[in-house]
């Protein structure tokens, strides 16, 4: 058994785990973690949705866009009248429909996609200046069949389904936008 071999690596072993305590602290210093919606020092879970409570949405035209209007109100506003509104969600809501040609006839579509583009400003109200804006977009899928009426439906509730989606990614960011 050769003793300067274990020796060495014993050695080896205690320098790097000795460096290992010096330096991973150091390292993870700049590592900080916080909840989206909240802040450290709120104690009171209830208040960590306050800022975007205070948050009112602009009137929309289209169906699609009031679908997307009323859940991201829901999502706001837990299905309560907000008490007093600070900022004011600006939204413009389109929504484009694609079919898709089937390998055996290219005039029988057998599926389809709806997109939902919305862009939207987020306005102080109280000095009415941009606090940001962007926009965010969902697609949903659907199947069409030979059937007219159950092709419309179709596409009625894939046009729901990605104005819900596209609702929730705009709560998100704007929660983003009042956090920082």
């Amino acid at each position: 058994m050769d003793f300067g071999k274990t020796s060495l690596m014993q050695s080896t072993r205690r320098s790097f785990l000795a460096a290992l305590a010096i330096i991973g602290p150091a390292m993870l210093a700049g590592c900080t973690w916080e909840p989206l919606y909240g802040s450290a020092g709120i104690s009171d879970p209830s208040a960590a949705g306050s800022t975007l409570s205070q948050v009112s949405v602009s009137q929309v035209d289209t169906r699609v866009g009031q679908q997307l209007r009323n859940h991201l109100i829901f999502l706001l506003h837990g299905g309560r009248d907000p008490l007093e509104t600070r900022y004011e969600a600006r939204i413009r809501v389109s929504a484009t429909g694609n079919e898709y040609a089937a390998v055996r006839n290219i005039r029988d579509f057998t599926a389809g996609a709806v997109t939902v583009t919305v862009s939207y400003d987020l306005i102080d109200t109280t000095t009415n200046s941009r606090v940001n804006g962007g926009s965010r977009v969902a697609t949903a899928p659907y199947d069409r069949t030979t059937q007219n009426f159950a092709n419309s439906r179709a596409l009625r509730d894939a046009e729901n389904r990605a104005a819900r989606d596209a609702a929730e990614q705009l709560r998100l960011a704007l929660a983003a936008d009042l956090r920082g």
